[in-house]
């Protein structure tokens, strides 16, 4: 009987040690949220960047596009602070609920222990457990008294320990409810910047919509504007240069992605040439090359195609892969870059309200945005590219045909 409870004893203390580490799953979330904390950090300082480019250029004279243009940025940077402010909070929510388990579950773990302990110290009361010495000295032989000797010698370190439990539960509440009120904290800033950015963001775009149909009406910022998408077409050019660079660092990612969704062709978006979904459902405006313009009647290069449709419309990635870019481009607006592997991009401008993050695997079909008239005199409409490595392709042959 002795030998059973013994046994309890070695056991419940050995379990009760293993309980006050944390989870992987809390270590995986504190890393991810450390990590998203850093991206925020870098979004509010390209936007506090941006905040002082705005300050200087307010005395120099500008144009009326320009004027649009530099605004449409600061809320494109401001809309990309909520979304991710917004993540921020989702990922410190989960976090708090795993601080309140971790609590609860240890003052269970406190409450067993104390209660064991407190059975351990009444039966000694009662029974008159143990005279260690007449223990000993009463036993049949030299083996018996060996081993009681070392039997009480377990049940006093098993006592030690369970008092020495007991303290360190104690101290891992007290620690655990310490970063809870840290954690609630950092909610509250969270939550309170969010509101404060969406107000400043309610401005820009109230301020954004007045400058748009002021600018609409000027011949000279269409020609300008036509000069944006020239520099832009220059830029998303670089931008795509850099993405080749670093592929490799993306490619291994995206076939564990693949492999895990079960897609086991070697190059998917070779494969689907012809076959590929449309971002949205309209009308060619502007087709891939040399294009007279519709307002001024010059011949401008277009390296995509520009898709006339409703103002919010989803637009959905083509094909899965890995979001590289999230962006203002002038003369493009709000851009979304996505890495399809083996040297193969698209690319959606002219879109708002961005539905993914950068560095994001997504599946094909997975709606990315809305379409917008950020950087558009236009109207609303996606601009929409492909890319094979550094060479940029007509969207029309890799779309599939429509009936």
């Amino acid at each position: 009987m002795k030998l059973i409870k013994l046994y309890q004893y070695i056991v419940i203390v050995f379990l009760l040690i293993l309980l006050p580490f944390p989870s992987k799953a809390q270590e995986d979330l504190d890393k991810k949220i450390t990590y998203k904390s850093e991206e925020l950090q870098k979004i509010r300082d390209e936007l506090a960047t941006q905040k002082i480019q705005l300050e200087k250029a307010k005395n120099k004279e500008k144009s009326l596009l320009s004027k649009l243009e530099e605004n449409e940025k600061d809320i494109s940077l401001t809309s990309k602070l909520i979304k991710q402010l917004k993540r921020e909070q989702s990922l410190k929510e989960q976090q708090i609920e795993q601080t309140k388990s971790s609590i609860n579950r240890l003052s269970d773990n406190l409450k067993s222990l104390k209660e064991n302990f407190a059975r351990r110290i009444v039966h000694i009361y009662k029974q008159g457990d143990y005279n260690d010495w007449e223990l000993i000295l009463t036993s049949q032989s030299v083996n018996q008294a060996i081993y009681r000797y070392k039997y009480l010698r377990t049940i006093s370190d098993i006592d030690k320990k369970s008092a020495t439990n007991i303290r360190l539960n104690i101290s891992a509440i007290n620690n655990k409810k310490m970063q809870l009120i840290t954690e609630l904290k950092d909610q509250e800033k969270i939550i309170d910047e969010k509101k404060e950015r969406q107000h400043a963001l309610s401005k820009q775009k109230q301020q954004r919509d007045r400058q748009l149909k002021i600018t609409k009406k000027d011949k000279n910022s269409f020609i300008a504007q036509i000069k944006s998408k020239e520099k832009a077409a220059a830029k998303l050019l670089n931008l795509i240069s850099d993405l080749e660079k670093e592929r490799e660092n993306r490619r291994q990612e995206l076939e564990r992605q693949r492999q895990h969704a079960g897609i086991r062709a070697e190059n998917p978006f070779l494969d689907s040439r012809g076959k590929l979904g449309w971002p949205v459902a309209g009308q060619v405006v502007s087709k891939f090359g040399m294009q007279k313009h519709p307002i001024l009647k010059t011949i401008t290069e277009n390296s995509g195609i520009d898709i006339k449709v409703r103002k919010g419309t989803p637009v959905r990635a083509v094909l899965d892969g890995v979001v590289t870019t999230i962006t203002y481009i002038r003369g493009f607006g709000n851009t979304i870059i996505i890495d399809h592997g083996s040297g193969f991009y698209t690319v959606y401008s002219h879109v708002e309200n961005v539905n993914v993050f950068e560095k994001e695997y997504i599946t094909r079909n997975t709606i990315i945005a809305e379409v917008g008239d950020s950087g558009s005199l236009s109207g609303a409409l996606l601009h929409f590219e492909i890319w094979s490595n550094r060479t940029k392709l007509n969207p029309e042959e890799w779309l599939a045909g429509r009936s």
